[in-house]
C-alpha cells in the first residue's frame, strides 16, 4: 500500500449524495465529494506515484511540523463545464510552479508538475459527476502540501504531504454584484520581505480578524495597506487593480501573492482587448484621486481578481470616514475582461494562450 493511500483514512468521510445538491443554491462549502488524490515524499524529496482513493480524515501525528510551525501552503483551480458539457481546467502548469516556488521557501519537497498536473486532473475525473453544470458554478480544486513528519524542533519535515481535496461551489461573489470594500488601516496582511506571495495557510488566519470586524461593520472586504500605508495590497483573500483613463493598472509588490488570474486578466487586457496595462506599486491616492492625484479624481473602476473572485467589481471604497464610489453597476472594462476570462476557461472563446485543458 503507498503512504498516501495508509494516511488517507478512507470511509470516515460521507459523500454528499449527489441528489441531496441543489445546483442553484450551493453556495460556498459544506459538500463532500467522493475521492481525494495525493502522493507523499521522504526525505528524498521523491514522490510516489498518485493515487486517487475514497475520501476521509488524513492521519496526521500531533507532532507534525505543520500543526506544530506552519509548514503548509496550499493552490486554488476550477474545474468548470462549457457550454458543450466539457470539463475543462485553467492553467494547471501556472499553479504547480507556485506551488514549487512556495515549497522552495517553506523547505517542503515540491511536486513535479507532471505529478501535479497528474493528480489534480485523476480528482477531478473521479469527482466528475460533482462538476456543476454549465454556469452553475465550479468545482473547487485545493492541492494542498504540508510537512507531516514529527518534529518538536523548528526544523523543517523529512515528510511531504502533497493532497487534491475538492468541492463544487457557486460564485463566491456573483458577478454582477458590487461589492463594498473598506481600507484596512490597522492591520496589514504581510511583513515587509515575509512570505506575503507565497500561498501560505498561514497568511489567512491572520485576516480573520479585521475581515469579521468589517463584515459586522456593512462591508463586504478588506483593502489591505503596504507597510508605510501607502500603496494597495490586496483585498482580502484576491488581487487589486483600477482602470483609470482607460489604462488597467495592476497592484504588485514583493508581498503580494503572485495572482495567476491577475497575470491572466493583464494579459487578456493587453493582447485581446489591447489595454495599456501597468503593473507595480499602486498609490492609494491614485486609486482614490487623493494628493498628487487629486485633480485626475477616483479611478473609473476598481475590482479584485481571483480563483474564487474571478473579476469582483467594487462599488465603493471607504477610507477614513469617507466613500469613494466607483459605480452602481460593473464597468465596461471589468464586464468584457471577465467575459473573456470565463470565456476561455469554459471553452466558450477560444484558448489563444494555452491556458486550457480538458479532462477527458
Amino acid at each position: 500500500m503507498s503512504r498516501f493511500k495508509a494516511m488517507v483514512l478512507s470511509g470516515t468521510l460521507t459523500p454528499t449524495p449527489l441528489s441531496a445538491i441543489n445546483w442553484d443554491t450551493i453556495g460556498f462549502g459544506g459538500i463532500v465529494t467522493p475521492f481525494v488524490g495525493g502522493s507523499v515524499a521522504l526525505s528524498d524529496g521523491i514522490f510516489e506515484p498518485v493515487s486517487v482513493v475514497p475520501n476521509g480524515t488524513i492521519a496526521v501525528p500531533p507532532l507534525a511540523c505543520c500543526l506544530n510551525y506552519g509548514q503548509e501552503l496550499f493552490e486554488g483551480m476550477k474545474a468548470q463545464r462549457g457550454p458543450d458539457g466539457k470539463i475543462r481546467m485553467f492553467r494547471i502548469e501556472a499553479n504547480a510552479q507556485r506551488m514549487a516556488k512556495g515549497a522552495a521557501r517553506f523547505m517542503l519537497s515540491p511536486p513535479p508538475q507532471e505529478l501535479y498536473r497528474q493528480a489534480v486532473i485523476a480528482t477531478v475525473k473521479a469527482n466528475a459527476d460533482y462538476v456543476p453544470p454549465y454556469g452553475k458554478g465550479s468545482l473547487y480544486v485545493r492541492p494542498i502540501l504540508a510537512g507531516v513528519g514529527m518534529t518538536l524542533s523548528p526544523v523543517p519535515s523529512d515528510t511531504t504531504l502533497f493532497l487534491v481535496t475538492c468541492i463544487p461551489v457557486g460564485l463566491h461573489y456573483k458577478g454582477s454584484a458590487m461589492i463594498n470594500v473598506k481600507v484596512e488601516t490597522e492591520f496589514q496582511r504581510a511583513a515587509a520581505k515575509g512570505t506575503g506571495w507565497v500561498k501560505a495557510a498561514g497568511n489567512y488566519a491572520p485576516c480573520f480578524l479585521p475581515s469579521y470586524e468589517a463584515k459586522h461593520q456593512g462591508y463586504d472586504d478588506l483593502l489591505f495597506l503596504n507597510q508605510t500605508g501607502s500603496h494597495v495590497e490586496e483585498v482580502g483573500t484576491a488581487n487589486f487593480a483600477v482602470v483609470k483613463n482607460g489604462v488597467l493598472y495592476a497592484a504588485d509588490s514583493p508581498s503580494i501573492l503572485p495572482g495567476i488570474t491577475r497575470d491572466s486578466v493583464m494579459r487578456i487586457a493587453r493582447e485581446i482587448l489591447h489595454m495599456d496595462v501597468v503593473f507595480g506599486p499602486l498609490e492609494l491616492d491614485r486609486v482614490l484621486g487623493l494628493g498628487a492625484y487629486a485633480h485626475e479624481g477616483p479611478a473609473d473602476e476598481a475590482f479584485f481578481t481571483g480563483t474564487a473572485a474571478v473579476i469582483s467589481p467594487i462599488s465603493k471604497i471607504h477610507y477614513r470616514g469617507k466613500d469613494y464610489t466607483f459605480g452602481d453597476t460593473p464597468g465596461p472594462f471589468a464586464t468584457q475582461l471577465r467575459d473573456q476570462l470565463v470565456g476561455i476557461q469554459t471553452g466558450r472563446y477560444p484558448d489563444p494562450f494555452g491556458w486550457v485543458a480538458e479532462v477527458d
